[in-house]
């Protein structure tokens, strides 16, 4: 990666769905990926991709092993113009317990911007404190130049840029699962994603089998689904093994995940949001 903080990244402006041109965005011109986002457009002349779990709000309760150690959620509630494009805001976010914040505190907040005309990732943001852990960063992908923009803050607070390529129809971590949930999942076929956190990877998620299982949200047929993590994610640090249970139907709704730490594993059930697709 190399350092831009001084130097112009050549990306082009490109023309908004106003059809206003946007400004130059680089290093020097944007320091916060969220002044991005407006309000909603007014409906656009182009149809648009169908995100079918919009809108969603699903919470999830945390354990390791027997002790309850937080809480989740997953939610899409707003379409947002995102560098002048339609686009479903995601948010994730995660908030251990006042028990566990005495050992382990963690405050969690995840973020993508996903074109609503292709399901494809705008960019992303990551803030995240885990006990000593620390990361603050955001992405911004331009899909006519095939480009990103990236920025990260250290925990001293100094500032680098970085750029790069990227491929077309790239997600993010957190953008890949809501693809993945358009997706058709076959126990057996394996399912790839283009995938960009500052360097192209693809992710690999394997479709393990169908199955049944009960969460405080209910009981339900799922699908188990095993993504290869190669990088940092967003519920699992690189290498580790995360599984997801997702509903056996078109909506795909996650109600069971469960990740590998170093010692034993960490358990996250949906506990509501169901409710809300069911009254649709």
């Amino acid at each position: 990666m190399k350092k831009i903080a001084f130097l112009l990244l050549l990306i082009s402006p490109s023309a908004s769905a106003d059809g206003l041109k946007l400004p130059l965005i680089s290093s020097t011109t944007l320091s916060d990926i969220h002044k991005l986002q407006k309000a909603e457009l007014t409906p656009p002349t182009t149809p648009l991709a169908s995100l079918t779990v919009f809108p969603e709000n699903l919470k999830f309760e945390i354990s390791w092993g027997p002790v309850n150690v937080g809480e989740a959620s997953l939610e899409v509630a707003q379409k947002v113009s995102f560098a002048g494009k339609p686009a479903y805001h995601i948010v994730s976010q995660a908030k251990s317990n006042p028990f566990c914040d005495v050992f382990y505190k963690v405050r969690d907040l995840n973020e993508s911007w996903m074109d609503a005309a292709n399901l494809s990732s705008l960019g992303y943001s990551k803030n995240l404190r885990e006990g000593h852990f620390f990361r603050d960063e955001w992405v911004f992908f331009d899909h006519d130049t095939r480009s990103f923009l990236a920025r990260t803050v250290s925990k001293n607070g100094s500032v680098a840029y970085s750029s790069g390529t990227i491929m077309p129809h790239i997600q993010d971590i957190l953008s890949s699962l809501y693809y993945l949930r358009s997706q058709t999942l076959t126990p057996g076929k394996n399912v790839s994603v283009n995938v960009n956190t500052k360097k192209n990877w693809p992710l690999l998620v394997r479709v393990i089998r169908k199955e049944k299982i009960t969460v405080p949200a209910g009981t339900f047929d799922t699908v188990l689904i095993e993504p290869l993590i190669r990088k940092h994610g967003i519920f699992v640090q690189k290498g580790r093994k995360l599984q997801v249970w997702l509903t056996d139907d078109s909506k795909k709704i996650p109600v069971q995940m469960q990740v590998d730490i170093l010692f034993g594993h960490v358990n996250a059930v949906l506990v509501s949001g169901v409710k809300s697709f069911l009254s649709l």
